[in-house]
């Protein structure tokens, strides 16, 4: 067995994977430092999305999932050569449609 492949027998195979998966995505990769552009508005609804995620609402998990293939493809996007299946202003409709989040922990619903 060559030394880049681990051994799914291995006891610590989860472990060797997951080091692996991070070696490979945390190291520098071409084109890393080319700039994207989103709007303000596109980042404070973002981050507005991932804080109620963070903060246990719940219902907000689409939403979160949505903005993510927006980020997804707005990187896409900015990388030459490269197609996406739905373009980052199609998807950005979709996020935008999403109502914007109330502050603060969800309300307990059991009153």
């Amino acid at each position: 067995m060559s030394d880049d492949l681990i051994d799914p027998a291995d006891p610590e195979y989860e472990l060797k994977v997951a080091e692996a998966f991070q070696r490979t995505v945390n190291g520098a990769h071409e084109g890393d430092d080319l700039p994207v552009q989103i709007t303000v508005r596109q980042a404070q609804k973002i981050a507005a999305i991932m804080g109620a995620v963070a903060r246990g609402h719940s219902g907000y998990t689409d939403a979160l999932r949505d903005a993510s293939w927006f980020l997804d493809a707005v990187v896409a996007e900015g990388r030459p050569h490269t197609i996406v299946s739905r373009s980052s202003a199609e998807l950005w409709a979709v996020v935008d449609a999403w109502p914007w989040p109330r502050p603060g922990k969800p309300k307990d619903n059991a009153e």
